[in-house]
Formats: structure tokens, sequence, C-alpha cells
């Protein structure tokens, strides 16, 4: 039971990676706080989850709307009195309805915007709340998902590459800010392409073969543990991270 009594929220965590690290904290004994857009989304996941009613917490939510995050954090500090681990998941790489692929020179500004206040803008906005509880309580870790493409350019993916640098920097810089108050800020990259619902929905991945979400369980459960306090500022790679202990890294068809 590494996280027994820790308090952790995972923003989009009803399905995909964010469900993998909720399941694995929760195993682990953690109170779990679900953040999600759609209440019965939500509702599901809780259900889903089976903790008692006095160890977990369901919030929807919209990271890109401040009021929405203030609230959030708000409710987890009425129903926990504290938190002590933050994982910023929510984001895509792409709208919900499309299009796919894009390059810059047509990308159109309102998906440009859509995908930068998703992924980047979400994760300073749930940061800057986060921290500001656990700078009174002087400890906690917040961990960011981040991509291969956060270090490496791709074709077609200008505004999430650009999202993805930016959660790097941010994670950095943020580690900088806060390692004299004990709370550690590293970013998490799965290090490959993961087989979530978006990505098995695209036709030309049909029958592919991609990494299963839960590749992140085992690193992002050593990022909120006790097992690497003083590490922080750092970008890891599940895939390596798995590899470097002898830890199966899981595929999936998608």
């Amino acid at each position: 039971m590494k996280l027994n009594g820790k308090v952790a929220c995972v923003t989009g965590s009803v399905r995909g990676i964010g469900w993998e690290i909720l399941q694995a904290y929760a195993q682990e004994g953690a109170q779990a706080v679900i953040c999600d857009l759609h209440q019965a989304d939500v509702d599901g996941a809780l259900t889903r989850l089976g903790l008692p009613t006095e160890k977990a917490l369901g919030v929807r939510a919209d990271v890109t709307f401040e009021e929405d995050v203030v609230s959030l954090f708000h409710a987890i500090k009425e129903k926990f009195g504290k938190l002590d681990i933050l994982v910023n998941n929510a984001g895509f790489a792409w709208p919900r309805e499309g299009p796919v692929n894009l390059e810059v020179a047509d990308t159109p500004l309102q998906v440009w915007l859509l995908v930068l206040s998703t992924n980047l803008t979400g994760t300073f906005l749930c940061s800057r709340e986060a921290l500001k509880m656990m700078k009174q309580q002087r400890f906690g870790t917040i961990i960011n998902i981040s991509s291969p493409q956060g270090k490496l350019g791709k074709a077609l993916r200008g505004p999430y590459s650009a999202a993805k640098f930016g959660v790097e920097g941010l994670t950095q810089v943020m580690s900088l800010e806060n390692s004299a108050h004990d709370i550690r800020v590293n970013a998490l990259d799965p290090g490959g392409i993961v087989a979530t619902e978006a990505i098995r929905k695209i036709p030309g991945n049909r029958g592919k073969r991609m990494l299963s979400p839960e590749v992140v369980r085992a690193c992002s459960l050593y990022l909120a543990s006790d097992e690497s306090l003083g590490v922080t500022g750092q970008s890891f790679v599940a895939t390596e991270w798995n590899e470097q202990r002898g830890i199966e890294v899981p595929h999936m068809i998608a």
C-alpha cells in the first residue's frame, strides 16, 4: 500500500491513461479524485472504481475553464483537507470531431487554441491551484503527462507538439520554483503511441500494434510514492523505465 492515506487527483481519468493511473493509485491505498468533462462519465468511473464513499470524489470539470478548476480544488480541500498528488493527464492531440492531420499552414486558429488550452493551459491552471494547497502543506507531487512529441516534433501535429513541449518546459520551471517547499514536479511520457479510445477509432490505426494504456502504471506509481523522494524536474519515459527494471512493456492491437 505505497499510497496509503494519500489523496490523488487525476484529470481526464474516466478512460485511457488517466483511468489506468487512477486505478493503480486506488489499489495502493490512495483516496482518489476523478475529474473529467461529463458528469455521467465521472459517475460511471466512480462506480467502476468501487471505493468507499469516504475515499473517493468525482468532479465534473473542464480544465480549460478557470472557474471549473478553482471549484475542483475547492471540492478536494472540502472533502479531504489536503492534496498529495496531482496528475495532469487531460488532453488530446486533435479535436474529437477532427480533423486529425493538419500542417501548420492549414491549421485554423480555433483548433490551435483548443489543443493548446486543454494540454497546456489546463496543466497550468490545475498546477497553480494544486500548488496553493501544496505550498501550505509543504509537501506534494505533480506529474505532468507528456509525449514523445514534446521532445521531438512530428509533422501534422503542430498544436499538440507545441503544447507538449510547453508541458516539458513548465515542468522544469515549477520544479525549480517549488523544490524548497518539498514539492516535486516531473513529466511522464508513455514512450510511444498509446491505444486510447480516440486512437483506436481512427480507421488507419485498426489492426496496428500499439502500447496499452497501462504502460504508465508502474512509473506513475513510482513518481507518486515516497520511492521517488528528491526526484524532481525530470522527464521520464514509461517504456524505458519499465525495460530498465525488467517490467513488461504492454502492447495491444488497436
